[in-house]
């Protein structure tokens, strides 16, 4: 439901994705098991109404998202409004690397080497 209620948004212009030059209109979010990763191009009106988009989902389904639980990863420019996107979205920030489903996840580029 989370993912139809976003790619409407998106369709709107409500909320953008990261990466449109690889996928078109962007990435905004991926889903797997009980977790939830969103993308969020760096406008701080958008994160605004994504924040809205999750309340919204909450009243939807009857589900709680556990803020508390949730972390922020910044990227380039964004990095400054660190504070800002804290205070909206109310979770902490998040520390790279980092492992997710065993995968090993940086900023920086992987390389083959073993």
């Amino acid at each position: 439901m989370l993912a139809i209620i976003i790619k409407r948004a998106k369709a709107d212009d409500q909320v953008g994705g990261v990466v449109p030059h690889l996928v078109d209109g962007g990435i905004s979010i991926l889903q797997y098991a009980d977790d939830t990763i969103l993308f969020l191009e760096h406008n701080l009106e958008k994160a605004q109404n994504m924040k809205l988009l999750l309340y919204a989902f909450e009243q939807l389904s009857g589900l709680k998202i556990n803020f508390h639980k949730t972390e922020i990863f910044y990227f380039g420019e964004a990095k400054e409004f660190e504070d800002q996107y804290m205070r909206l979205f109310g979770c902490n920030t998040g520390a790279f690397s980092m492992r997710y489903l065993d995968i090993s996840i940086h900023y920086k580029k992987l390389s083959n080497a073993g």
